[in-house]
């Protein structure tokens, strides 16, 4: 009876050792203080926009703003936000070397939007309008490729599509 309950003995410590082994380990608390500026990744800091589902050039319309037109060289949208909560939206979301901040208005020239065509540069223009609206007029100012050396005035008129008298090549563009 004895060997018989050293044997229990034996394997329930060693039940109990093999447990331990397998529980994890606690976490660590680091003593590194958090950064401030962090944003939870679950919520949007205080006056900053959310995304909206639209997009312009690629560009995610915020989700307080609606496009009143979009053309294929300049979008305009307004909505009621601050000038400075839509200048951040808009740093976040473009490639931007410099920022002209005005009196009237804030500008972000010649930037690449980074969801959009990288070969494309765009200005926007952040206005602030009556009441708490604000206006943002995103331009296409990439620049026209050069025409190649050599090329004679009647070429110029041909890739316009018009003859050199300057009536269209294509009698059907008059419809």
């Amino acid at each position: 009876m004895k060997n018989a309950f050293s044997r229990v003995t034996a394997g329930a410590l060693l039940a109990l050792a093999c447990h331990k082994r397998t529980a994890p380990p606690a976490p660590v608390a680091s003593s590194a203080p958090s950064a401030p500026s962090a944003k939870p990744l679950d919520r949007l800091a205080p006056g900053e926009l959310a995304q909206g589902p639209g997009h312009v050039f690629g560009f995610a319309v915020p989700g307080q703003m609606k496009v009143l037109g979009a053309f294929l060289d300049v979008a305009y949208l307004q909505g009621e936000v601050t000038p400075e909560a839509l200048a951040n939206y808009v740093r976040e979301r473009v490639d931007v070397d410099r920022v002209e901040i005005g009196a009237v208005s804030t500008v972000f020239p010649r930037v690449h939007i980074k969801d959009g065509a990288r070969d494309r540069v765009y200005d926007f223009d952040i206005t602030p309008s009556n009441g708490h609206t604000t206006e943002l007029v995103i331009r296409d100012v990439t620049p026209r490729p050069a025409n190649p050396p050599g090329m004679s005035d009647a070429d110029r008129w041909r890739q316009a599509g018009y003859g050199p008298d300057g009536k269209p090549i294509d009698p059907n563009l008059l419809k």
